[in-house]
């Protein structure tokens, strides 16, 4: 139903992501170093030592106080990846609202880099003009305090072979010998193979400095004689692992709902659908109206950082009332979107009625988060009525988590 929305769904976009510019190219709207380009038409060449090796500066540089945002979505606080960006340790997914992450500390090994730092939730405020919604948050850190969001990334190991003795023993007597006063020449067949066997050695030397994976070690892990391909396999992880605010490729990730709300924040347009046929509450429209309100349910990071507030959806509803759509119009973030979403697509509307007939509409969803407490539990001696709602647990007797959204049928709601 992408194609009952808004015209912007139908076009390519460049994301206009939370925070920082970006620099075009898939690298590039990382943020971080693009992984090193391999010669195509010059030849390879023995590596100097240190030549094409990461630097712990330059991973300061990339890495330290910048907003990034987990690809992967992964919630754990502790994070373990292999050198192509593989996540090797166990972790839950959730929101990439609270998937931001700040890196304050890096140390690097000859085996892996280990990043520390915060992870922190994205808040969106509801209160701001309609064309800042993507831009107006707040940034939460949910790292429990004094402890650290840790993220091992192992490289590949440079294994550089040791010489035998007997090299040099064996070059020293392959040099050509002239006489000592300099009357005899050697003679040209001597001196060509001479210099093939010189130009085989240099070939040789190239190939081995060239070579990608030679063996593994001792944790089967490849290794290289390359610093620079292992420099190259670190950059690509670290690009893999890591998203600069929002880029392209993230966002074409998300569920879409999320697609929905980016894209039109991206042309400056209101969210609202292109179909015609559509009708929207008002004059001479009866209904839609909610039959059966699915409570959507907060979480642990929204109660402990406190997050509330009201958050608001487009639904597309076809003659019948079955939902073919929602998007995200004004967010709240923190993971609660996603909940919300689910809630509404499993409640049970009936459809709107214009000139007798069921017809096709799209209507304005609010949903209204709060703290659960224990001075909102039903039966408590503080409670109220005012405070338990109508469709309180029958298993804990105790409220759903937030309190219930609404269907705003009555009217439209007015960009701001």
């Amino acid at each position: 139903m992408k194609s009952a929305w808004f015209v912007a769904v139908a076009v390519p976009f460049v994301l206009a992501t939370l925070g920082q510019a970006q620099t075009s190219g898939p690298n590039a709207s990382a943020g971080l170093n693009p992984p090193m380009a391999k010669a195509a038409t010059s030849p390879a060449r023995p590596e100097a030592k240190g030549e094409g090796q990461i630097t712990e500066a330059e991973l300061r540089q990339k890495l330290v106080g910048r907003p990034l945002y987990l690809r992967g979505l992964w919630l754990d606080e502790t994070l373990h990846f292999n050198m192509y960006g593989d996540l090797v340790s166990q972790s839950p997914k959730g929101s990439f609202t609270l998937c931001g992450v700040m890196i304050d500390h890096v140390r690097m090994t000859k085996k892996n880099i280990v990043l520390e730092g915060i992870r922190f939730g994205v808040h969106f405020e509801g209160e701001a003009q309609w064309d800042e919604q993507a831009t107006s948050f707040d940034r939460i850190q949910i790292t429990p305090k004094k402890k650290h969001q840790v993220i091992v990334i192992d490289r590949q190991l440079v294994v550089i072979p040791k010489k035998k003795k007997g090299d040099k023993k064996d070059k020293d007597k392959a040099a050509p010998q002239g006489s000592a006063g300099g009357t005899e020449t050697a003679s040209d067949e001597p001196a060509e193979a001479a210099g093939q066997t010189a130009v085989a050695d240099a070939d040789l030397a190239t190939t081995q400095a060239a070579t990608t994976t030679v063996s593994t070690g001792k944790n089967g892990a490849p290794t290289t004689m390359s610093p620079a391909e292992s420099a190259e396999h670190l950059r690509e992880a670290i690009n893999k692992i890591f998203a600069p605010d929002l880029d392209e490729k993230m966002v074409a990730q998300m569920p879409d709902y999320w697609q929905y709300f980016y894209q039109a924040q991206q042309s400056h347009k209101q969210l609202v659908p292109t179909d015609q046929a559509l009708v929207h509450p008002g004059p001479g429209v009866d209904g839609p109206k909610l039959l059966k309100n699915v409570v959507p349910l907060s979480n642990d990071f929204a109660q402990k950082s406190e997050v509330a507030g009201v958050a608001s959806y487009k639904v597309i509803l076809d003659p019948t009332g079955k939902i073919l759509a929602v998007a995200v119009y004004r967010p709240i973030g923190f993971g609660l979107d996603e909940n919300a979403v689910a809630a509404i697509e499993k409640s049970t509307f009936a459809p709107a009625v214009k000139d007798g007939k069921a017809v096709p509409s799209v209507i304005d969803v609010a949903v209204n988060f709060r703290i659960y407490s224990k001075r909102t539990a039903a039966g408590s001696p503080e409670s109220t009525d005012a405070d338990v709602p109508p469709n309180a647990s029958p298993v804990t007797g105790k409220p759903p988590m937030p309190g219930p959204y609404s269907a705003h049928a009555d009217a439209p709601a007015q960009p701001q």
